[in-house]
């Protein structure tokens, strides 16, 4: 029978899990860097750890969904978020460009 490995480690064990020193490892938690440990307790989740040490590297986190559909969905969702604010960011700078007008108007008929 094998030994499992415990998904929750110590301090110690997720700096030396990462190749730091536990220093290295405390500024890391402290920066955001990687998770704080779980709640009532001094145990860091392996999985938490590889996935914030993802997107620390710029490594997309894989879709919760296997389904192919719903990879399209949420793609085309962020799509639609994209030009959503897209235009938003256009609309608000045509209002500034409008208000100047009208500024640039009321000082000319005075």
């Amino acid at each position: 029978m094998t030994a499992l490995e415990p998904r929750l480690i110590s301090g110690s064990e997720a700096a030396a899990y990462c190749g730091v020193t536990v220093a290295t490892w405390a500024k890391w938690v402290a920066a955001g860097i990687v998770p704080p440990p779980l709640p009532g307790t001094r145990r860091w989740d392996r999985k938490a750890i590889d996935l914030a040490l993802d997107k620390a590297s710029g490594i997309k986190a894989p879709s919760s969904s296997s389904d192919p559909r719903e990879q399209d969905f949420d793609s085309a969702y962020d799509q639609w978020k994209r030009d959503h604010e897209a235009n938003k960011a256009r609309r608000a700078a045509q209002e500034q460009q409008y208000q100047k007008w009208i500024q640039e108007g009321r000082k000319r008929s005075r």
